[in-house]
C-alpha cells in the first residue's frame, strides 16, 4: 500500500471499486489491451475523471503487489476526501484572504472557481495560475513576518516549499 492509497489489481476488482463509488485516483492499463472488460473500466475511469496510463506489462508487473493484474491496476483514495464546504467552513473565521492555484489533477476544483466560492464567503480571494505566482502574492500579502498557510496534497506542499525558497 502507497500513502494515502490503496492499490487495487485485476480486471472485477478495479471495476466494482468504480461501480461502488470508490475514488480512483489513477488507473493503469496494459497498452494494446482493448478486449471488452478494459473498455468497459476505461469508459468508467473517463465517467469519472480518473487519470489513465497506459504502460507496458513489465510496467504494471513493477506496480504489481499481488501478480495478478490482469492488464490493470488502479489506485484509490484510502480515505474519503472532505468536501469544500466543509474545508471553508473551518478555513473561514481565521482566514484574512486566500490565494488559490491551479490544480495539476483533473478532479480537482479549478482555481478560479474555488476563489469564487471564498469570495462568496466574504473572505478576499485571488486566482493564480501556478504555485509561484501564488506564494509571491501570498507572502507579499502577509508581509514581512507574516504567516502563509497553504493547504494542499503533499505533492503542493513540497511546490510551495520550493516556491518559497525561491522567494
Amino acid at each position: 500500500m502507497r500513502y494515502e492509497e490503496l492499490t487495487i489489481e485485476g480486471r472485477n476488482a478495479v471495476l466494482e471499486a468504480f461501480r461502488s463509488g470508490k475514488t480512483i485516483d489513477k488507473l493503469f492499463v496494459q497498452d494494446g489491451c482493448k478486449d471488452g472488460p478494459i473498455l468497459i473500466i476505461t469508459r468508467e475511469a473517463r465517467k469519472h475523471d480518473t487519470l489513465i496510463k497506459y504502460v507496458t506489462k513489465e510496467r504494471l508487473d513493477q506496480l504489481s503487489e499481488t501478480g495478478k493484474h490482469q492488464g490493470v491496476i488502479a489506485y484509490a483514495a484510502a480515505y474519503e476526501y472532505a468536501s469544500v464546504e466543509d474545508m471553508l467552513e473551518l478555513l473561514s473565521p481565521i482566514a484574512e484572504a486566500v490565494v488559490t492555484v491551479r490544480p495539476d489533477s483533473p478532479r480537482a476544483m479549478g482555481a478560479e472557481e474555488l476563489a469564487a466560492q471564498v469570495r462568496r464567503r466574504g473572505i478576499p480571494a485571488c486566482a493564480c495560475e501556478s504555485v509561484e505566482e501564488g506564494m509571491r502574492i501570498a507572502a507579499m500579502a502577509a508581509g514581512q513576518g507574516g504567516a502563509v498557510c497553504a493547504l494542499g496534497s503533499l505533492y503542493l506542499a513540497a511546490d510551495v516549499r520550493r516556491a518559497a525558497e525561491a522567494l
